[in-house]
């Protein structure tokens, strides 16, 4: 099998809305950011990159051995900014270095409990498979046809149930959730569709994780803050 030159992308704005400055906030005694980095340090073959508009985020990434002098333009880091349009702008930067990478491993700083093994697994069978897109899930635990959507005054379920069974053990059982952990792209697909994922194309990978771990808010932050801490007892 080719060896692929794959780039570990951390994408960490030196703002957020829902949480401010989440990126650097103590997670478990580090940063929140230092979690991924060290993660992606720990894969073979993955050169770790920390996308950032932030000179403290900068500084931070430097300090643990990410030697990149890359920040990304304002107009890339506002709250309205597409991931995809970083990472192109980052492939771009590295080719002018002469730097070429055939695959993009995305590991957002904000789904910590993600884990080696599991990561380790889906890039072998990213490139066994010789993939062009992969995403991670876990299996909802709310059912579809028990959410609704409110429309001002009116709402409506979300799916409908085709059996009319108030029963949960009736439901199907295929229902997953994108969790965040983990996104791996061709760069030849991304360059293409501008899109890290497309449907029926892009591979599911489903995890064991019972839980979504993307933090968003300072709730998501503390309660995943503790799944962390004993996980790490486990």
């Amino acid at each position: 099998m080719k060896k692929l030159k794959i780039l570990g992308f951390i994408p960490a704005k030196g703002s957020s809305r829902g949480l401010k400055n989440k990126n650097m906030l103590t997670f478990s005694n580090k940063p929140l950011i230092f979690h991924s980095i060290e993660l992606c340090k720990k894969i073979k073959n993955v050169t770790p990159f920390v996308s950032t508009d932030s000179n403290k985020i900068l500084k931070f990434a430097k300090k643990n051995k990410i030697n990149f002098d890359y920040i990304r333009p304002k107009k890339l880091s506002n709250s309205k900014s597409n991931v995809v349009d970083a990472i192109l702008h980052s492939l771009k930067w590295f080719e002018k270095k002469n730097l070429v990478f055939d695959l993009i491993l995305l590991l957002q700083p904000t789904s910590p409990l993600r884990d080696l093994k599991t990561v380790n697994k889906a890039l072998r069978l990213f490139q066994r498979k010789k993939l062009s897109s992969l995403i991670s899930v876990t299996k909802v635990k709310e059912h579809p046809y028990d959410c609704v959507e409110v429309l001002n005054k009116n709402w409506k379920f979300l799916k409908k149930n085709p059996n009319k069974n108030l029963n949960r053990q009736g439901y199907k059982k295929n229902f997953y959730f994108v969790d965040g952990s983990f996104y791996i792209t061709s760069t030849n697909f991304l360059k293409k569709n501008k899109k890290l994922t497309i449907e029926n194309k892009t591979q599911i990978y489903i995890t064991q994780s019972n839980v979504n771990n993307d933090i968003d808010n300072f709730e998501d932050f503390k309660i995943t803050e503790t799944l962390f801490k004993l996980k790490k007892k486990i």
